[in-house]
């Protein structure tokens, strides 16, 4: 039912007639009766064009202030660099970030990436990478003042020669004016630290070029770091599922064409490099910049990976089964069992078919299960051919509990980029 429709009939239906016009109609009598109509029927007009400016002004009325309660639900935006992360919030906090890396030299072959810092009331969290240096514990903020805190660090990974780790603080600090950031037990290092307070905006497209394909807005924020452009790409949050890559690892299995590249103005790709972090997906990377000031560059994300939120639970014979053919759908989207194998005791191969399609804005090419530990994927897409499932010894079925359904969702996004883009 248009409810806004009826108040406007029931808004028009009580418009008034004047009472003197009335009263003129009474005193004219019978005689002049087809006068009158004719009067009457221009009055109609009249006030029919009068409630129709009633109605352009009700309806503008509405519009202005649906504007004002999209504005009002409408989030101030602040983009953190160096974490991939854009804070949303009702109205814009007072927040302090780093805009740029600090690179810093540890021993004589070592380095630490200061990558991320973000300031606010509430925190302030830091994030860092190291290569040939050893893995931080801890570091020491000391502000302006000389007022020293000690901030552990919160999560860490590491392999081989190169960690990642962020560090962590609940509660406000004050970190305006010149700061500096203590790393290192043995032989520490000052590091000096200038954040800035971060800006607001109120769209996306408004931190940088936005590119939207297939019901997704990608946004690229352009800066330039040690003489490279620094391309930091985000999207909107979403319910429905989360990303895992922007292409720029790519699916396994894919062609590498499919993966996210930058070309300049001859079509020659760029080399592309990254920052290990902690944040997932990687979403910061760089690429080497021209000479001239209008040297223009296309970034193209062929196709991303996604993650939807979705379960679904699926019974099976435990005994070796030809032409099963049982269908299910996860996310949307048909599974078939065509088969299942069992290859020893407490061991259950599950084979599928994905209705796997190029050509589709989307397809799904990974699933898991909590009985499986291992997967077989097929060469160029990358999809399941069969699981390998856990039983219990005897059983006559397997329910497999199946999860984390892994698409791809089709671009291209393109950006067209020029050198004036990043600035220094």
């Amino acid at each position: 039912m248009d409810t806004g429709s009826d108040k406007i009939k029931q808004q028009m239906q009580t418009i008034p007639i004047p009472s003197e016009q009335l009263r003129y109609r009474a005193r004219l009598g019978i005689e002049q009766a087809g006068t009158e109509r004719r009067k009457a029927t221009r009055l109609r007009r009249g006030w029919a064009s009068i409630a129709a400016v009633i109605v352009v002004l009700l309806l503008s009325t509405a519009l202005v202030n649906h504007t004002k309660v999209w504005a009002a639900i409408q989030n101030a935006l602040q983009f953190v660099p160096g974490m991939g992360m854009v804070k949303e919030e009702k109205s814009p906090e007072v927040r302090y970030i780093l805009s740029k890396p600090i690179n810093v030299k540890v021993g004589e072959e070592g380095s630490v990436v200061i990558t991320g810092m973000m300031s606010d009331h509430e925190m302030t969290y830091i994030t860092m990478t190291g290569q040939n240096a050893t893995r931080l514990k801890d570091v020491t903020l000391v502000n302006a003042q000389g007022e020293a805190v000690t901030i552990d660090a919160s999560m860490a990974s590491w392999g081989g020669t190169v960690w990642t780790s962020a560090f962590w603080h609940k509660g406000e600090l004050d970190v305006q004016g010149g700061s500096k950031l203590i790393i290192g037990e043995q032989a520490p290092i000052e590091v000096p630290i200038h954040l800035t307070k971060a800006e607001s905006f109120d769209s996306y497209s408004e931190l940088g070029p936005t590119s939207t394909a297939n019901g997704l807005s990608i946004t690229a924020i352009t800066d330039k770091v040690d003489g490279k452009a620094r391309v930091s790409i985000i999207t909107p949050p979403r319910q429905d599922f989360r990303i895992i890559d922007y292409g720029i690892h790519g699916v396994y299995m894919h062609d590498e064409s499919l993966k996210l590249n930058v070309v300049n103005k001859e079509g020659k790709k760029l080399e592309i490099t990254t920052v290990q972090g902690l944040s997932s997906p990687q979403s910061e990377l760089y690429f080497p910049l021209g000479r001239t000031l209008d040297e223009p560059y296309t970034l193209t994300i062929p196709e991303i990976n996604v993650e939807y939120k979705d379960e679904v639970s699926v019974k099976v014979p435990a005994e070796t089964t030809d032409n099963l053919n049982k269908t299910f759908e996860i996310a949307g989207y048909p599974v078939t069992i065509t088969q299942v194998e069992k290859i020893s005791p407490t061991t259950l191969r599950v084979y599928t078919d994905f209705h796997y399609d190029k050509q589709a804005p989307s397809s799904l090419y990974m699933i898991g299960a909590e009985e499986s530990g291992m997967a077989k994927l097929k060469e160029k897409t990358g999809e399941v051919e069969y699981l390998e499932c856990t039983m219990e010894p005897g059983s006559k079925q397997l329910t497999l509990h199946i999860n984390r359904p892994n698409f791809v969702l089709r671009g291209p996004w393109v950006f067209h980029l020029r050198q004036s883009d990043f600035s220094g």
